[in-house]
């Protein structure tokens, strides 16, 4: 809506300049109007030129717009396709992972069981690690 504005903005602005230029002429009134007869196709011709390269460009910018969303939109499923082809590729892995976290743990349980069968408390573990109590 910005450019279209503009546009009349233009084309009302170069009117009304036009305008106050052959009213503010040094001519009479009769040569003032003889004058506006004989400009009076030119400058119709000048608005049909204006309006025909507004209609150019309304036209340019809804076509830009129509193959902006057809190329946007091919752009948004090429990435969704490969979002869902890396995370197909990185399944195995995160689920390998996932088991690796598991078996750690199982093992850090296990440590502490026999920390604990031994007569370690987790206070006297982290001691003896220099750790800080709290």
């Amino acid at each position: 809506m910005g450019a279209k504005r503009f546009l009349y903005g233009v084309l009302l602005g170069g009117a009304a300049a036009g305008i106050a230029t052959l009213f503010t002429a040094p001519k009479s009134g009769n040569e003032l109007r003889e004058g506006l007869k004989q400009n009076k196709d030119l400058y119709l011709a000048q608005l049909k030129d204006l309006k025909n390269s507004i209609m150019d460009v309304k036209d340019a910018s809804l076509h830009a717009t129509k193959e902006g969303r057809v190329h946007l939109t091919f752009f948004v499923n090429e990435v969704n396709t490969a979002i869902k082809r890396w995370q197909s590729e990185t399944l195995p892995q995160q689920i390998e992972i996932q088991k690796e976290i598991g078996e750690i743990e199982a093992a850090i349980g296990q440590l502490e069981s026999e920390l604990a069968a031994q007569g370690f408390s987790k206070n006297e573990q982290q001691e003896s690690n220099g750790q800080t109590v709290k």
